[in-house]
């Protein structure tokens, strides 16, 4: 996997990016979606193509094409998985980047879900962060080589455990 030296931190182990699976799909819709209207466009007489039906057939190929190929491919290019020492890094977005850190000491489990028997094959999955306290999950869908992903980050969550009791304390007892 290439991930661009800006996109690496100097304490990152390793970056992990979703499944190229999740580009099956946009590659066979730029497929279909360039057959379907070369065939619609050659359909018309060039008479009739000087109108307005060939530029409106180019023009819904186009945005056919924008989104159900560019804009998954730009998801997927776009989202990130940093892990280092302590944390978790995730980016998501082409164009907006949003950023969310994840520091292990507030994890309490990592688990890994497969959605389907193919997902299985392919050793892809989803890993779910399981947080300590109140807090809500996190999902990482789509990784590859999930069981390997697992294994690493709770080693990462386990050397994190003492540093987590460290910043439980008791609770100040309420004043009277």
């Amino acid at each position: 996997m290439f991930v661009g030296a800006a996109e690496v931190d100097d304490d990152t182990l390793f970056v992990v990016r979703p499944h190229w699976m999740h580009l099956v799909r946009p590659a066979l819709s730029l497929f279909a979606t360039v057959a379907v209207t070369g065939f619609l466009a050659a359909l018309f007489s060039p008479s009739a193509a000087r109108g307005w039906i060939l530029p409106a057939v180019l023009l819904g190929g186009l945005a056919a094409l924008v989104r159900w190929s560019v804009a998954p491919w730009l998801a997927w290019l776009g989202t990130l998985y940093s892990v280092a020492v302590d944390r978790l890094i995730v980016r998501t977005g082409a164009l907006t980047r949003e950023t969310r850190v994840v520091p292990f000491t507030r994890v309490a489990d990592v688990l890994i879900e497969h959605a389907s028997f193919v997902d299985r094959i392919l050793g892809a999955g989803t890993v779910v962060l399981v947080p300590t306290g109140d807090r809500e999950r996190l999902e990482l869908p789509g990784l590859p080589h999930v069981v390997r992903l697992q294994s690493e980050l709770l080693v990462l969550v386990a050397r994190a455990a003492p540093e987590r009791k460290k910043h439980m304390a008791a609770a100040d007892p309420e004043p009277l």
